[in-house]
């Protein structure tokens, strides 16, 4: 990730911690990491980067400061963009994603492998071509398209896969378009990579991947809407951005079960039951998560009254001794990712 990348992600109000910028690409999927990725509205960059090195944004941080975009807060890890900054953002023009918001909807990863290696495949195939180099990818991609391939090949595949390519890339601005079927290999073609394409375009490789991102998420939404060649292909890796456990901790709550009984039922710790309702809050819409059952009006109306200003300033230990002895933490973090998401709701 290079400045640029960096310096798109941050604000000239709210004060970012490079470590949750960092864990998020990374996929380290901590409460905390996931209440401030979604404060800082970053949530779709989960696990675009599992490789990323730790420390790796340091760097381009130390670079913006040198050059006066952005200001360091209590700690050098935070950090926000400075008047001077906030220019030089509105200034570039830097790749916005169109779809990011459903990023969480699906594991866009491994759908980005499965539709390269498709493609590649059903190009080989519409040429007869047997012995080849295939993309290199993960060994369940290799199985999940090969068991695909037997099930859709016939003599209008490449046809239809063109058909329904064409009809999700056309809906995407041209130069997005050009991006992902650039990126693409086949039949005679090695298809370019990242670090060509940026270097044709001027920009970066993270602005490459953006890009094909939301050509990626817009192939897989179409599949969805109706069968295509791909459909079942891709159909598998749509998925609920919550936890497996997760969910069943949710569905307990569904079911009329107080947080003790979730703990004697499941046989999990009580933070572990915290923690899987505010994951759950975090990543589903607000009308997704029972907030009634949880966060009942007398408790609302006692934070309401403790806490003022904004919601990245409010500190649990600043609240009043009464109130920290009679509501644990967990009542006061779901209170602010409920007042958040009613703001987002609002907007």
């Amino acid at each position: 990730m290079e400045t640029a990348d960096l310096l798109a992600l941050l604000d000239g109000q709210q004060f970012r911690r490079l470590r949750v910028i960092e864990n998020l690409l990374r996929e380290k999927k901590t409460v905390s990491t996931l209440y401030w990725g979604q404060r800082y509205r970053l949530l779709y960059l989960m696990g675009l980067a599992k490789k990323l090195p730790r420390g790796a944004l340091d760097a381009p941080a130390r670079a913006l400061e040198q050059q006066g975009l952005v200001v360091a807060g209590e700690t050098a890890d935070q950090i926000k963009l400075t008047p001077a900054g906030l220019t030089a953002q509105r200034n570039v023009n830097y790749y916005r994603s169109q779809t990011a918001k459903d990023w969480g909807q699906v594991n866009l990863m491994a759908i980005r492998e499965r539709i390269l290696l498709a493609v590649q495949v059903v190009s080989q195939y519409a040429h007869s071509t047997k012995r080849y180099y295939p993309l290199a990818t993960a060994l369940e991609t290799r199985q999940a398209v090969r068991r695909w391939f037997y099930q859709v090949k016939g003599p209008n595949l490449s046809e239809q896969m063109f058909t329904s390519l064409q009809n999700s890339l056309i809906q995407l601005p041209e130069p997005v378009a050009e991006v992902v079927t650039r990126l693409f290999s086949g039949y005679q073609q090695p298809g370019q990579t990242a670090a060509q394409l940026a270097q044709d375009r001027q920009c970066t490789s993270w602005e490459i991947l953006l890009m094909q991102l939301d050509g990626v998420m817009q192939i897989a939404q179409d599949a969805q809407k109706q069968s295509q060649p791909l459909t079942k292909l891709l159909q598998p890796m749509w998925q609920s951005p919550v936890s497996r456990s997760a969910q069943q901790t949710l569905a307990a709550v569904g079911q009329g079960r107080s947080l003790e009984q979730i703990v004697a039922v499941r046989g999990i710790k009580a933070s572990t039951v915290r923690e899987h309702l505010l994951e759950a809050a975090i990543l589903l819409p607000i009308k997704d998560f029972p907030y009634d059952e949880i966060l009942t009006p007398t408790i609302r109306q006692t934070f309401a009254t403790a806490l003022t200003g904004p919601i990245d300033d409010w500190q649990y230990t600043a609240l009043p001794e009464a109130v920290q002895a009679r509501y644990a933490f967990f009542y006061f973090r779901l209170y602010a990712i409920w007042t958040d998401k009613r703001g987002e709701q609002d907007a």
